[in-house]
C-alpha cells in the first residue's frame, strides 16, 4: 500500500470521529430513547462508550499518519 493511500486512510480515521462528535452535539436524541424512564446512568454509559470508540478511531488515524510522515 502506498504512503498516499495510508495518509488518506489516516485522515479519514481522524475526520470521521470528529464529524460524528459534531453531529451528536447537535442531534442528542440518538443518545437516549424517547422514553420518560431513561436513567441518567444509561445515558452517561452510552456517551462514554461513544467517546471511547471515537478516541480509538482517532488514535489509529494518528498512528497511521505518523507512520507516513517518516517517508
Amino acid at each position: 500500500m502506498s504512503w498516499e493511500a495510508r495518509r488518506t486512510i489516516a485522515v479519514l480515521f481522524i475526520a470521521i470521529p470528529l464529524l460524528i462528535a459534531i453531529y451528536l452535539c447537535f442531534n442528542s436524541h440518538l443518545l437516549y430513547r424517547n422514553n420518560l424512564d431513561v436513567t441518567e446512568g444509561y445515558v452517561i454509559g452510552r456517551i462514554l462508550v461513544i467517546i471511547f470508540t471515537l478516541y480509538l478511531f482517532s488514535k489509529i488515524g494518528f498512528s497511521i499518519f505518523k507512520s507516513t510522515e517518516t517517508k
